[in-house]
């Protein structure tokens, strides 16, 4: 967590003493392929089948079929257009048997555009092998965060690819496992001396059974809970960090001063 101080500009030309804490966390990787605004499409689709049947999440199925009667297509895209710029790492393509059929392509080579709109190849060539159902996951090259991904399959001569999922692996905002307290308040006043790695307090107040505790994460997106221990003789705060692994708690022991 960063803690960045400076001054705030009000409305009326005043100003105002303002902080802000920033989460730093390591990525995660996300399909973006399943975001909301997410849309999938293909030169060309066998009847009732869909390009977007291939980011539902099922990789078991056949969604995605370039199969025709007769002469069948060399070659066959699928583009994924993304609503926003992400930071693509892999693109792992989940082909299909259909049946007895070897309805797999020969090879795929995958495509990403940049923000300026232009298409570049992201990876090299990948042959796509025959035995059992292939899933093809390919490291992406680029260069910054891309508007969009397409996965070009070349077909075995005179064969026709079935697809089942293709997922898009990208960076994300990792989640925080940060369950510790910046601060415990009782009766709106912060402890004295509060640590956080220190687990119990006893703290004098006017009125014990009355005294309210308050706690601050230092995780802004960790969750805190507030309840009376078994012997009603203390108050049990519950930090809980925003990945949910990890939970902390603090004794505070109101008195009579």
């Amino acid at each position: 967590m960063v803690t960045l101080r400076g001054t705030a500009h009000v409305p009326g030309g005043t100003t105002a003493a303002a902080t802000v804490r920033v989460q730093v966390t390591a990525p995660r990787e996300t399909n973006t392929a399943l975001d909301e605004g997410v849309r999938a499409g293909a030169t060309f689709t066998e009847s009732g089948y869909s390009a977007e049947g291939l980011r539902n999440g099922i990789t078991a199925e056949k969604a995605w079929s370039n199969w025709k009667p007769g002469t069948k297509n060399p070659s066959d895209t699928v583009t994924f257009t993304l609503p926003e710029p992400r930071d693509l790492t892999r693109v792992v393509t989940h082909f299909h048997r259909d049946g007895g059929n070897v309805s797999f392509a020969e090879s795929l080579k995958v495509q990403v555009r940049g923000a300026d709109g232009t298409w570049t190849d992201a990876s090299d060539s990948v042959p796509i092998g025959t035995e059992g159902t292939p899933v093809a996951d390919v490291p992406v090259r680029t260069s910054g965060p891309v508007t969009g991904a397409r996965v070009v399959m070349t077909a075995r001569p005179g064969g026709y690819i079935t697809l089942g999922e293709i997922e898009l692996r990208a960076e994300a905002p990792g989640t925080s496992g940060d369950a510790a307290a910046a601060s415990i308040e009782v009766d709106g006043v912060p402890i004295e001396g509060f640590d956080p790695d220190r687990t119990d307090y006893r703290v004098t107040v006017d009125r014990p059974g009355k005294a309210r505790i308050t706690a601050t994460p230092r995780d802004p997106y960790a969750t805190v809970t507030v309840r009376e221990d078994t012997s009603r003789a203390a108050r049990i705060v519950t930090v809980r960090s925003e990945d949910g692994a990890h939970t902390r708690q603090y004794r505070i022991r109101p008195v009579r001063s």
